[in-house]
């Protein structure tokens, strides 16, 4: 009897495959375009919070491009030092211990991973950026706070590793207030960081994001 042989052509790949990927490719933009919405909504809600110190001295400016490179989300500073702030709204129940944090998805306590890259860029960042207001300014500044604000389910609700300071989004407030003072009043005033800060490290102000509404 004889065979009949099909030839395989190399490369030859069917509407099915094709189809597959382009499911990959949309699923994979879906997913990123989630991590950016729910990243914006983590340095909004953030933004709020900060709105409410301006009562008791806070200077806060936004979206600080870094001296070396890249943007962090809020500079603020108030009686109690400097704050570099970067914002994360991750999705599942946040631990933090050596490495870093550690996030699993609630639905998927297997598919738990760390979070590490707080720990190698946000204290020099910091450090950074009080350097260069030092230097605009004339004026020493305090050694500064490297903070990731966690909007995400957060039992320990502040918690250090790495030279960085966790803190749970609907605590921020309460913990910033709490902080020993470290600047007076009139030191304070004379720092006017809305307008150096806009300058030295091109952040944007409050007063900037109205007038873009407006």
């Amino acid at each position: 009897m004889t065979q009949t042989r099909v030839p395989v052509v190399p490369g030859h790949r069917g509407a099915g495959a094709r189809a597959i990927d382009s499911l990959r490719l949309v699923g994979a933009a879906a997913a990123q375009i989630h991590s950016w919405a729910t990243a914006a909504e983590g340095r909004r809600r953030t933004e709020q919070v900060l709105r409410t110190l301006d009562r008791a001295g806070w200077q806060v400016v936004r979206h600080v491009r870094l001296p070396s490179g890249g943007y962090v989300d809020h500079l603020a500073v108030g009686p109690s030092g400097v704050y570099l702030l970067d914002s994360r709204a991750w999705h599942g129940v946040v631990t933090v211990d050596q490495k870093g944090a550690t996030i699993t998805p609630e639905d998927d306590p297997g598919a738990a991973w760390t979070a590490g890259g707080e720990h190698r860029s946000l204290p020099p960042a910091a450090a950074a950026v009080v350097h260069a207001l030092t230097t605009a300014t004339g004026i020493a500044l305090p050694a500064p706070h490297a903070v990731v604000v966690v909007w995400a389910p957060f039992p320990e609700r502040v918690a250090v590793s790495g030279g960085v300071t966790y803190v749970a989004g609907e605590h921020l407030a309460d913990w910033l207030s709490a902080q020993p003072r470290r600047f007076d009043r009139q030191r304070l005033a004379a720092l006017s960081l809305r307008a150096v800060a806009a300058d030295a490290l091109h952040a944007r102000t409050h007063a900037d994001r109205a007038n873009e509404k407006a």
